[in-house]
């Protein structure tokens, strides 16, 4: 079983730190919103050969959704997985769209997705005055694929993958990323977290991106 290889203590650290984890849900007024939408500027550096500014092109693409957030839908939809994985597959495919438009190219897997979940993140630390939207976020969302939270990954497993240097570009194929999104919901949900709470628990300010 995949549980054997779950570093305890970390594990124990996890648990122990979701109060605090939690605590960083809801609590932003949305109207006071940053506009990065959740990606600093060392994100961008990957994302090189852009004609345009690449956090100009994402916040293009952010903007008026959070302009138009229908949230008493969202607050429906996001209720299952499977109702979050639609909504997730939306915003990647309308980012991948955006990006094509404007540059006539695609992003990668490990980029669009690195966009895509940071986005949600960032919503989810914001207040819409609705508790359920916001435990939905906490129970389906995703966590963002980088250096950081794939070398915590790794370490909550006891460094089990062979990987020496975990990073972004590591995610090359949709299938690489439903399978750490899988690895990392087994690890966050046995000590009574989620795949968003792990990314929470796993990001430092100032890490590698």
């Amino acid at each position: 079983m995949l549980s054997h290889y779950f570093a305890q203590t970390l594990g124990e650290q996890f648990t122990n730190e979701l109060p605090e984890l939690r605590n960083q849900i809801g609590r932003v007024p949305f109207t006071d919103r940053n506009p990065s939408y959740g990606v600093a500027g060392n994100t961008f550096r990957a994302y090189r050969g852009c004609n345009t500014p690449p956090s100009q092109l994402y916040r293009e693409w952010a903007e008026p959704i959070c302009n138009e957030l229908p949230i008493s839908v969202l607050e429906k939809q996001l209720h299952t997985r499977k109702g979050f994985l639609e909504w997730h597959t939306f915003l990647a495919e309308n980012l991948q769209e955006h990006w094509r438009e404007r540059e006539n190219r695609q992003l990668s897997v490990a980029h669009k997705y690195k966009l895509v979940d940071l986005f949600i993140k960032w919503l989810s630390s914001h207040d819409f005055d609705s508790p359920v939207l916001s435990e939905c976020l906490v129970s389906h969302a995703n966590c963002a694929l980088d250096s950081q939270t794939l070398n915590k990954l790794n370490e909550c497993l006891s460094f089990a993958l062979p990987l020496s240097n975990p990073s972004m570009g590591d995610i090359q194929s949709e299938t690489t990323y439903r399978f750490c999104q899988e690895l990392i919901e087994q690890f966050a949900t046995r000590f009574g977290g989620s795949r968003l709470l792990f990314d929470y628990f796993a990001w430092r300010r100032g890490g590698n991106a």
